[in-house]
């Protein structure tokens, strides 16, 4: 059944992993092991978990520093990490699935799941997975923090996001702009269509039969072996527990929990076809288009100058499909989302033409801590480019 993985696909994936390192993964494994070491050892994140994976094999998969620096638990290669916004391809692919299904379309206006919520009759289930809808992030409102705490069922937090204060940043399909607020009523978009809560909706169709026995839809209240404490960074080797803040909040958007081994299992069957029939993931991967016919990676670009970004970055050719960013580094296709959330920050890339996946876990967000600059220097060794300056 499409969506299901038989136990054989895993089985010969973890084999082809498992296989003896060339020559060049030895060494390529060395120099990612060394750069991953040094990250932790300057105080850029108190632990880390990397995977590498290159052509099927396995470079490296390995843990570094704490899990918990008040216990003084090291990260193991089970560590449980919260993903945050890596969360959103997961809820991209249930909505495609169900859409194979004929259960949903994803020109079906937000009306038909939500008619009460505001302008929904004006916004497709397209638009807000492209950002495109114009819905503003909830997690950019100013009271945030303080609404973060407190446990919400998904039709209560729809109706709250519908009250806000702002609810709309611009026309329906005239701009580009990043939304939690639209992958989280996408989160209750696929529990009314599947009729089942979202946590099981991704436990049946993709955790249990891809083998990623470490993976769920997080709640805070479960006692969950090998959980992985996050904090917060003021400055490398600065750390604070992180804030807290309840997973019945990030739903959809933000709330999965796995660890980077499980990660490059979901790459895999992904983009080796083994989820989404051909015609679905190329829709996945097609740039979101707005209303005038542009793509939106136009907008994109311009609001990235506005919002004063150097300008080698706010040049650079991006666009995103559905949960996922679609741009090159220095010539290198790249299909990748990063992920935030209180205490934890996750890079999640695929680098098709070098058949390479990279995944690195941090438990720190913050000011020069995280997985943002670690990422880009393992990743960059991964594909064969040299260090930036």
């Amino acid at each position: 059944m499409k969506g299901f993985i038989a136990a054989a696909v895993v089985s010969a994936f973890l084999a082809s992993a498992t296989q003896a390192l060339a020559p060049d993964d030895k060494s390529l494994a060395a120099s990612i092991d060394k750069a991953a070491a040094a990250a932790v050892a300057a105080g850029e994140s108190p632990g880390l978990e990397v995977a590498v994976i290159r052509d099927g094999r396995t470079v490296l998969v390995k843990s570094y520093g704490s899990a918990n620096l008040e216990q003084h638990v090291p990260v193991s290669n089970d560590s449980v990490f919260r993903i945050g916004s890596v969360t959103k391809q997961f809820t991209a692919v249930a909505l495609l699935l169900l859409a194979e299904e004929g259960k949903v379309s994803l020109q079906d206006k937000l009306s038909k799941y939500y008619p009460n919520f505001p302008r929904a009759d004006e916004i497709t289930l397209d638009e807000m997975l492209h950002h495109t809808s114009g819905i503003f992030s909830y997690t950019s409102a100013p009271n945030f923090g303080v609404d973060g705490m407190i446990h919400r069922s998904t039709d209560e937090m729809v109706e709250f996001i519908g009250k806000l204060p702002k609810t709309q940043d611009f026309e329906p399909g005239t701009d580009w702009s990043y939304s939690n607020s639209a992958y989280f009523i996408l989160g209750g978009v696929v529990e009314k269509a599947a009729g089942a809560p979202l946590a099981e909706v991704f436990k049946t169709r993709f955790f249990t039969p891809l083998g990623m026995a470490h993976s769920a839809l997080d709640d805070e209240t479960e006692l969950v072996s090998g959980r992985a404490r996050g904090y917060s960074g003021s400055a490398p080797g600065k750390f604070t527990n992180a804030a807290f803040i309840s997973m019945s909040i990030p739903g959809g958007a933000g709330s999965v929990r796995s660890t980077a081994t499980d990660l490059t299992k979901w790459n895999a069957a992904l983009f080796g076809g083994k989820i989404l029939k051909p015609a679905s993931l190329a829709a996945m991967l097609a740039p979101g288009k707005l209303s005038n016919g542009e793509n939106s990676g136009v907008a994109m670009a311009k609001m990235m100058a506005a919002a004063g970004a150097p300008a080698a970055a706010a040049s650079a050719k991006q666009e995103y499909g559905y949960a996922l960013f679609l741009s090159q580094d220095e010539g290198h296709r790249k299909i990748a989302h990063g992920g935030g959330i209180y205490g934890f920050s996750s890079s999640l890339s695929e680098f098709p033409d070098d058949k390479t996946t990279v995944v690195v876990l941090s438990n720190a967000i913050g000011k020069d801590v995280g997985v943002s600059k670690i990422a880009d220097r393992i990743e960059r060794l991964a594909i064969g480019l040299p260090a930036k300056k």
